[in-house]
């Protein structure tokens, strides 16, 4: 797992020094990648699978909404959610088996307390927190910076 996160914060770092949509587009292409790689673990290959959802939706969200939106916007909107489900993944590793629920439940508040689009289709957004199969219980109308922000305030009690 230790392994797992050092491969994805320094492809984290490659991301952060890209330019216009690359970021996003990197993003996508490496959630792609592990949810198609059948030699992950089927959790490693359902947290990916969310990350590319989450992009996915997010993309089309913003073109719908605002054609001329910043690409940046979606670029710090990629890392964030990396960050996000980075800090989750490494808190569930690192606690003991009875706290999961309690992570759980914690990051999927903060998810869906800031909301990015507002989205009426509560079926569809909230998918990953009504299938019981998925550890990612997190909005996909989730604003990933403001999200990212409160978890790490929170998580260094300020």
């Amino acid at each position: 797992m230790i392994k797992q996160l050092l491969i994805t914060l320094t492809l984290l770092a490659t991301m952060s020094g890209a330019v216009a949509q690359e970021a996003y587009n990197e993003a996508i292409r490496m959630a792609k990648a592990v949810a198609d790689d059948t030699s992950r673990t089927l959790e490693e290959r359902k947290i990916a699978t969310f990350k590319k959802d989450a992009l996915y939706y997010l993309g089309s969200q913003s073109y719908k909404l605002t054609p001329d939106s910043s690409a940046s916007m979606l670029d710090y909107q990629a890392l964030a959610l990396f960050q996000f489900i980075n800090l989750f993944q490494g808190r569930l590793a690192m606690s003991k088996p009875k706290d999961r629920p309690t992570i759980i439940n914690m990051f999927k508040s903060i998810s869906l307390a800031h909301p990015r689009f507002h989205d009426p289709n509560k079926e569809y957004v909230l998918a990953y927190i009504t299938n019981e199969g998925y550890v990612t219980k997190f909005s996909l109308d989730t604003d990933w910076v403001a999200a990212y922000n409160d978890i790490k305030r929170r998580m260094s009690g300020k």
